[in-house]
Formats: C-alpha cells, sequence, structure tokens
C-alpha cells in the first residue's frame, strides 16, 4: 500500500502538537498564609507562586486574575500590586482557571509620630507597661517592642516590662510604617521609702545623737549602706548616722540610697549652758577607774592640781568612735556588739561632768568605765583593756547596750565615761 505524503506531512504535525503539550502541568497557585499588612495609601506587590506536576517552566508566569473583595480598603491591578485605601480589611484573590489563591489585607492608618516616656521599675514590683503616644490617635495597627538587655529587663508584644535586674537598658518601639521610638528603661532595688528618727532633735553644743533609719515597712535600714550628707557642717557633722553637734542653730541632716531615695531630719543645736561650777581635769596625769580598779595612778590628785586653774568651758560629746573600738575589742574576745543606747548617752555625758569634779564611782548608775587625760580614743580603749578590771566591763557577755562619752576644753583636759546594761 503507497502512503499519501500529504497525510505523512499530516501525521508529522499532529504529533508535534501532542509532544508540546505533554510538559509539566499547573496544579496549584499560592499566596502567602500571613496577612499583608498595609498603612493607608502604601503599596506592595503580592508574592504569587505557581506549583506544577513536575519541573517548573523557565520563566513561568501564567495569565493570573486578581480581584479584591473591597475595593473601599484595597485595590490590585493585573500585575498583583496591592494599594491601601482605607482603614479595614479585605481579601485579595488569584485565579488561573479553576486554580485559586487569596490573602487577606488588613490596612491601618499609617503612625504620623511616635514618642515613649522612660520607666523606672523596682525590682520587687512586677510587669509595669510602657507609655508611649501614638499620632493619629486612631491608629489601630501593632507595634512591636524589643528590649536592648534582656538580663536587665524583659518586655512582650504588648509592651509591658518586667525587671530582671538592676540596671539601665531601653526599649525600643516600632510602628507598621519603620518609624521608631526609644524609652529608658531604668530597674532599681533597695528601700522605696526612708524614715528618719534622730534620738533627740535639740542637741547641746559639744554632744551628738544618733539617727535612725527605718524602710517603707519599718525595718531597719544599715545606716553605713547609706550616704549622709549635713546642710551645715559648722553647725552639725554626720558620719553613718552619728551626729556631732558642734555649733548652734538648725542643720538638716539627709541620707539617700544609692538609687536616690533619701530623706531628712532637722536638727537644732542649743548653746552650752555655763557651769555651776569650775570644772576640775587632770594636768598631763593619766588615769583611769573602772570596776573599783585605777589602771594609771595621778586620778583625784591630777584634778585637785587642773581645778585650781580655773578653766571654763568644757564640750561633751557621744564618741562613737571610741564605742566603735570598744566593740572590735569585744568582738576579739567572743561578745557580741553592743548597741548603742540613747538614754545610756545622756548618762554618760553627766557623768563626765560629775567626774571632772568628784573623780569616782561616787554617783554612777550604771556599770562604767572612766579615765580622765587621755587625748584621744585609741588611747582611752587601750589603757581600759590593759587593765582586769576595766577589761572585764568591755568584753561582759552580760551588756548588750551602752554608750561612750567624752569631754574636753581647748586647754586639752579630757574626761571620759562608758557605761554598759
Amino acid at each position: 500500500m503507497k502512503t499519501c505524503p500529504r497525510l505523512l506531512c499530516l501525521a508529522l504535525a499532529a504529533a508535534f502538537a501532542l509532544t508540546a503539550c505533554g510538559g509539566p502541568q499547573l496544579l496549584e497557585i499560592t499566596l502567602p498564609a500571613a496577612p499583608l499588612e498595609l498603612a493607608t495609601g502604601e503599596t506592595a506587590a503580592l508574592e504569587t507562586g505557581f506549583v506544577y506536576d513536575g519541573e517548573t517552566p523557565e520563566n513561568a508566569r501564567p495569565e493570573v486574575t486578581y480581584t479584591s473583595s473591597d475595593e473601599a480598603v484595597a485595590t490590585v491591578d493585573e500585575t498583583g500590586a496591592v494599594t491601601a485605601l482605607a482603614e479595614g480589611e479585605a481579601t485579595i484573590t488569584a485565579a488561573v482557571g479553576d486554580l485559586r489563591a487569596a490573602q487577606d489585607v488588613v490596612v491601618t492608618i499609617p503612625v504620623e509620630s511616635l514618642t515613649a516616656e522612660s520607666l523606672s521599675l523596682h525590682l520587687a514590683d512586677g510587669p509595669a507597661r510602657l507609655a508611649y503616644t501614638v499620632v493619629p490617635e486612631n491608629f489601630s495597627g501593632a507595634l512591636s517592642f524589643a528590649c536592648e538587655n534582656e538580663q536587665i529587663a524583659a518586655v512582650d508584644a504588648t509592651g509591658s516590662v518586667t525587671p530582671a535586674t538592676p540596671g539601665d537598658t531601653r526599649v525600643t518601639i516600632t510602628a507598621p510604617n519603620g518609624l521608631t521610638a526609644t524609652a529608658a528603661v531604668h530597674v532599681w532595688d533597695g528601700p522605696k521609702e526612708l524614715t528618719l528618727t534622730a534620738g533627740k532633735t535639740e542637741v547641746t553644743e559639744g554632744s551628738g545623737t544618733q539617727i535612725a533609719v527605718a524602710d517603707e515597712n519599718g525595718s531597719e535600714v544599715d545606716a553605713e549602706t547609706l550616704t549622709w550628707r549635713s546642710s551645715d557642717e559648722g553647725i552639725a557633722v554626720v558620719s553613718n548616722g552619728w551626729v556631732d553637734i558642734v555649733g548652734t542653730g538648725e542643720a538638716t541632716i539627709t541620707a539617700s540610697t544609692e538609687y536616690g531615695v533619701e530623706a531628712s531630719v532637722t536638727l537644732t543645736g542649743a548653746a552650752r549652758p555655763a557651769p555651776t561650777a569650775p570644772p576640775a581635769a587632770g594636768s598631763g596625769a593619766e588615769a583611769a577607774s573602772g570596776g573599783g580598779e585605777t589602771a594609771q595612778g595621778g586620778g583625784s590628785e591630777g584634778l585637785n592640781e587642773w581645778s585650781s586653774q580655773g578653766h571654763g568651758y568644757f564640750t561633751t560629746y557621744g564618741d562613737g568612735t571610741a564605742f566603735e573600738l570598744q566593740n572590735q575589742v569585744r568582738a576579739a574576745n567572743g561578745a557580741a556588739p553592743l548597741t548603742w543606747d540613747n538614754g545610756l548617752g545622756d548618762l554618760a555625758v553627766a557623768r563626765c561632768q560629775q567626774i571632772a569634779v568628784d573623780f569616782s564611782h561616787n554617783g554612777a548608775q550604771s556599770a562604767e568605765n572612766i579615765a580622765v587625760g587621755f587625748g584621744d580614743a585609741s588611747s582611752v580603749i587601750a589603757a581600759w583593756q590593759g587593765s582586769p578590771g576595766h577589761f572585764g566591763n568591755m568584753i561582759s557577755g552580760s551588756y548588750t547596750v551602752g554608750a561612750i562619752a567624752h569631754m574636753y576644753d581647748g586647754d586639752g583636759c579630757h574626761y571620759w565615761v562608758a557605761v554598759f546594761r
């Protein structure tokens, strides 16, 4: 049978057409699952994807039809470019034949300005929200929050900040259109409030008083952890809560924590009264008496010799340095430290004035050590430490409170009284 050349040509053409149509077939159109977020006036291109049953053809770009569910909110052109027109939500659909894909579009009002306030957080307070301002006020989009140092504080998606450790860091707020604002975050610890209570608010010049410190719960605060200052050091000098009154008039004593919490108390320095009788003291003789013993000789003789010289005004004050040195002696010998007692401090001051006239234990109202002639705290403590009777008082475990007073005049005459209870 002879084949017609024309028919053969047609068959070959048909075979060629079948081969050309047998390439990979489009199975699916894809769009991102997450909503596309735009501010009004912004435009963005849809990320349309295509899935084939084989290798994707080179430069594959089927003809896609795009539609918007609400063109008052967002429109889409033939290339998949979406333009946001008004606040709201719309769904964009991409179609190729019977295949469909959709993506939601969320349109927000754009942020014109964004500001944030600094935040101070106490470590014990727990989370607190950042204060920030968005313009326009009817902005309804989502802001994002990020903390610079999460070891100090952490921030969640709502802008709530949780303190972690004392320090300083920053939180950055970012609007959908890229506008940012930064808030300083300060995390602190310790007392939130301080209350200062002076043993006496009116103190005679040459004397002193202790200031007690409590926090917002009424708990005692260690005075050594605070920074102290006096408004007038010509009237009052303060160290770790102990105030020496060195002049007359009013002075304000202030204590503050390392985080800036502070409180104050005002003290009045009163003029010293003129003595009713000339005080007496030893002229260079050094004597100490306690527990019925004399630590060094020359006590009463030195007093009589000095009193004949007719010395005038004297200065008496509670001596915190000597008291601390005495507590160091107690600690070295296994005894608990004594606590300063303002009432005993007043007693020690009064006894100083009495022993200037009668250097003896006459008039003692508690266990005491007395001394005359020692010019500083370390020397009188060393003298008492070297005398068995005095030393026994210093380290006795039966005493829990005490005070030490020092009286002197401008001519170098010194009297010391330590009382125990």
